[in-house]
């Protein structure tokens, strides 16, 4: 008998951007049913881990002014008991700048110090990402419609082979878009923000190649009256990776968190809890803290 031939990895990559639209589609349709904005005040809307502005993984549809610069720096420390391993990447370093309306480019390094399960230490540089955004449907005034932007990241392999977490070989590039709206209604405001990528690396050599799907989500509320200290959640799904190790396979994730703002400076603190699929391997968290700047 005749049995249709199944590729897993496609068949969750396909799961992944069908999820994926569909939860996208349902906030682009039921946002014009919630209050109107009048006033879209976020004091300041600071740079991700990436160096996209965003939360501390989700990235937002939204750019920096034309012009303006801001320089981060954060730390992730992952420390897993079953089985024992560690992984900080310290510091993060990230530029990015308004290039031009709703566009802004960002450039990011690393640095990774890690223990793994056999109790091997190593530490090496991490690989240099070049990040670009487009917010080719911005929000409206008086209007809670999503604005929505193009994502594009180009990954080049600077870092030491020795590091796990630097996967591409030759050449990496992740691409998607990201969507949200911000709703101010009375003394409250929320954002609501979502964004979808493809990762895509070294196709041509067997060894090294992979094409997976990131998924993030999050919200932000200010729960201060002059909306500087603001609450944040997370979530976040890597799905469909060929690699599978205790430090880079599937996993899901919840992070919640607390930023400080002001005109130009950022401070944001929070905790991910990650769930890895990978057998044997239990839950484990990581600590997340950025500061950044604006110029």
């Amino acid at each position: 008998m005749y049995k249709p031939h199944c590729d897993p990895h496609k068949d969750r990559l396909s799961n992944f951007f069908i999820v994926t639209a569909f939860l996208l589609g349902i906030m682009i349709s039921a946002f014009p049913a919630l209050v109107f904005a009048e006033d879209l005040e976020m004091i300041n809307r600071p740079v991700n881990t990436a160096g996209l502005t965003g939360l501390l993984f989700t990235t937002m549809p939204f750019t920096l002014p034309t012009r303006t610069v801001e320089v981060g720096v954060s730390v992730l420390s992952e420390n897993s008991t079953i089985p024992k391993y560690t992984i900080t990447e310290l510091p993060v370093v990230t530029i990015t700048t308004g290039i031009a309306r709703n566009m802004e480019v960002a450039l990011k390094g690393s640095y990774f110090q890690t223990t793994d399960i056999s109790g091997n230490r190593t530490r090496g540089a991490g690989n240099t990402e070049v990040s670009y955004k487009w917010n080719f449907w911005p929000q409206k005034e008086y209007s809670a419609v999503p604005a929505v932007a193009l994502i594009t990241t180009f990954i080049a392999p600077t870092g030491d082979k020795d590091i796990v977490q630097n996967e591409v070989n030759n050449w990496g590039v992740r691409f998607g878009f990201a969507a949200g709206s911000e709703i101010d209604w009375g003394t409250h405001v929320l954002g609501v923000y979502a964004d979808a990528q493809m990762m895509v690396h070294d196709l041509s050599e067997d060894q090294y190649k992979d094409i997976y799907g990131i998924l993030n989500a999050g919200i932000l509320f200010p729960i201060s009256k002059y909306r500087n200290l603001q609450m944040f959640i997370e979530y976040t799904m890597v799905s469909g990776k060929n690699k599978k190790t205790e430090e880079d396979g599937d996993y899901s994730a919840i992070t919640w968190g607390l930023r400080l703002v002001s005109e130009r400076f950022n401070l944001s603190l929070g905790t991910e809890f990650l769930h890895k699929t990978l057998t044997g391997y239990e839950n484990s968290n990581r600590l997340v803290g950025m500061i950044s700047l604006k110029f």
